[in-house]
């Protein structure tokens, strides 16, 4: 058997799973929220408060994976935005070494993106052509895959928990906030535009998959369900239409009241905004009228990615 642990900016993740080739049948998932990269903007470092929550965290997950009988070095955990930023990354993968005896391997956002997809066209049988987002709470990565391989990929620094910090000073938003936050996505997705055209990449509207909590959060209200169920989850389509009635339902409610609404998980109530802004600008940009949900990425990835940690 064997586990991967993924460190966000927001969130910290983990999976077990019985051998390499068995990521459709997890026995184990789980998500903390943690927000390793609170106020990240502000101060420019993970704050020490952040980091004791991490450790924690992972605590908890290596007593479960003992439990599985699984040996630490069967074991990859990854770092991504925030501890690839941070000038004390580096630091915390050391702090988090010495009181858990875990090496962190942090990650660049090309290798982020490279192992999400590997991930995502895993748990799915017929994806021959397909864009894919994956909405963090530091960087969003964006793909491209056809006949089996990654075409192109672009990991933004353009995350939930950032966005939220820098760009949302009002509760119920503002629309003066509302509109540079979009324009700042904007801005961003213009960036994908010249590389895609450098590639020689024509924008047309395939499939998109997302994956991360956002999408994952938008499917449940959609739903209209409580509590996660990975298998309800994995594969349903949102269409673009309720994507854009649920971020209006955010923007008119304070932050507080957004906890009333079903589906939404508590920890997420400040990020939807932003996060549902990075999801609706993605699926304008790819000109798609649906995003299908993927509860694979990452941490599947991680099990059969070769990366050369």
């Amino acid at each position: 058997m064997l586990a991967s642990i993924d460190i966000g900016t927001n969130t910290i993740r983990c999976i077990v799973v019985n051998s390499r080739n068995d990521v459709l049948q997890p026995l184990f998932v789980d998500m903390k929220i943690i927000r390793l990269g609170e106020n990240f903007k502000n101060s420019g470092f993970i704050t020490e408060n952040a980091i004791n929550r991490v450790i924690n965290g992972i605590k908890s997950y290596l007593k479960i994976i003992k439990d599985y009988g699984i040996n630490k070095s069967d074991i990859v955990v990854t770092g991504t935005s925030v501890m690839r930023d941070a000038p004390n990354g580096k630091n915390v993968a050391e702090i988090i070494k010495n009181e858990t005896g875990i090496d962190v391997h942090i990650i660049s956002g090309e290798q982020e993106a490279d192992i999400t997809l590997s991930g995502i066209s895993s748990c799915f049988e017929d994806l021959d052509e397909f864009y894919a987002i994956d909405i963090g709470g530091g960087s969003t990565e964006f793909m491209y895959y056809r006949n089996g391989r990654s075409i192109w990929k672009r990991s933004l620094n353009m995350g939930v928990v950032h966005l939220t910090e820098e760009y949302i000073k009002s509760d119920p938003v503002s629309q003066g906030d509302l509109l540079t936050l979009e324009k700042i996505i904007k801005d961003n997705l213009s960036v994908l535009k010249n590389d895609l055209n450098k590639a020689g990449i024509l924008i047309e509207p395939l499939r998109l998959l997302g994956t991360a909590g956002t999408v994952s959060t938008l499917a449940m209200i959609d739903m209209g369900i409580m509590n996660y169920d990975r298998l309800k989850l994995h594969g349903y389509k949102l269409k673009k239409e309720n994507v854009r009635k649920i971020y209006k339902m955010f923007i008119d409610l304070k932050v507080q009241d957004r906890m009333k609404i079903k589906g939404l998980e508590k920890g997420r109530e400040d990020l939807v905004v932003s996060g549902t802004a990075i999801c609706l600008k993605s699926m304008e940009f790819f000109g798609v009228e649906s995003i299908t949900v993927s509860e694979c990425g990452l941490l599947e990835g991680l099990i059969g990615y070769k990366i050369g940690l």
